[in-house]
């Protein structure tokens, strides 16, 4: 009735359990390092803040949040780009629940930037410890989350681990890396490419 096969439907319900079980365990792990009701008090401003400032590590550009770390181009970033609510929106879908997967993986960030640098009553732009680092204490952040040995903290690494890699994925992914390399789309032929070699208008055979 609904077109979906029976194998289709066992591999659904497969991918739930399994992302239920996920959750379960990043729950556990931030009830064990107390960060839990944090996660719950995320406001949606810090949990965009935190993914700008990973957006800007992994793609930097001339946004705010790449001059902050230390780390700009002369061409647009991923912030430019618009990856950040793609980020956010594919985050909060993969793993749905009463916990917002973004603000799990924003209060993670924001929690091992607070240990990395001890705030201070220095000028901080954002709300975000994470977004205010430098990107070499950014790097420091994903350092130390994957030198966690706890088997309980096995959620929190894969997690973080993941991120880097699915910032890449949605900065240049379809339209999004259209925008970033200036791709004109499909095309017969580029103009600077049309014409004859040296300036030849015929094609002559050779003796």
């Amino acid at each position: 009735m609904t077109g979906v096969s029976r194998r289709e439907l066992l591999e659904r319900a497969t991918a739930l359990v399994a992302g239920a079980a996920v959750l379960d365990q990043l729950l556990h792990a931030l009830r064990l390092q107390g960060w839990l009701d944090d996660a719950y008090a995320a406001t949606p401003n810090v949990v965009q803040q935190t993914m700008n400032g990973l957006v800007a590590f992994i793609v930097p550009g001339r946004d705010r949040y790449s001059r902050a770390q230390g780390t700009t181009t002369k061409t647009p970033g991923g912030i430019e780009a618009g990856a950040t609510p793609v980020l956010i929106r594919t985050l909060d879908r993969f793993l749905p629940g009463p916990l917002p997967l973004s603000a799990t993986a924003a209060t993670i960030l924001n929690e091992f930037a607070a240990q990395v640098t001890p705030v201070n009553r220095g000028y901080h732009p954002f709300l975000s410890a994470f977004a205010n680092l430098s990107v070499a204490r950014k790097a420091q952040v994903f350092q130390t989350v994957e030198s966690l040995q706890a088997e309980s903290a096995g959620s929190i690494r894969f997690l973080v681990g993941n991120l880097p890699d699915l910032v890449a994925f949605v900065a240049y992914g379809r339209p999004l890396g259209r925008k970033l390399t200036k791709y004109a789309g499909v095309a017969d032929g580029r103009k600077e490419l049309k014409g004859y070699w040296q300036g030849r208008k015929a094609a002559t055979r050779s003796a």
